[in-house]
């Protein structure tokens, strides 16, 4: 069987234009820049997440305390200071790194 003549056609490959080029260039830059930007939000929101969620802890347990003493000592007794929570210290830094990697001068290697 002749291939020439079977009707099969071989697809060529476009030569693409200076221009074609650079546009398709931007739009693959563009594509990585947002699911950079996709990554690095859902690590923030992450972290947020878990910051909210062991201040709520927190003052739970800070309410249950105060209750506590106030039914001991028949008056209502006032934390003066917090305290320390190392978890927290680690995800506020988490969350310092996240921000500074989106605020990477609108991400490096950008060329528009």
């Amino acid at each position: 069987m002749d291939l020439k003549n079977s009707g099969m056609v071989t697809p060529k490959r476009t030569v693409l234009s200076v221009s074609q080029e650079k546009l398709r260039n931007n739009a693959a830059d563009w594509h990585n820049l947002l699911s950079k930007w996709e990554t690095l939000n859902k690590m923030g929101f992450s972290v947020v997440n878990k910051i909210g969620n062991i201040k709520i802890s927190a003052l739970t347990e800070d309410k249950v305390e105060l209750e506590c003493n106030s039914i001991a000592s028949g008056f209502h007794s006032q934390k003066v200071n917090p305290k320390y929570n190392e978890e927290l210290e680690m995800l506020y830094k988490e969350l310092h790194d996240t921000l500074e990697n989106l605020n990477d001068p609108f991400f490096p290697g950008l060329k528009i």
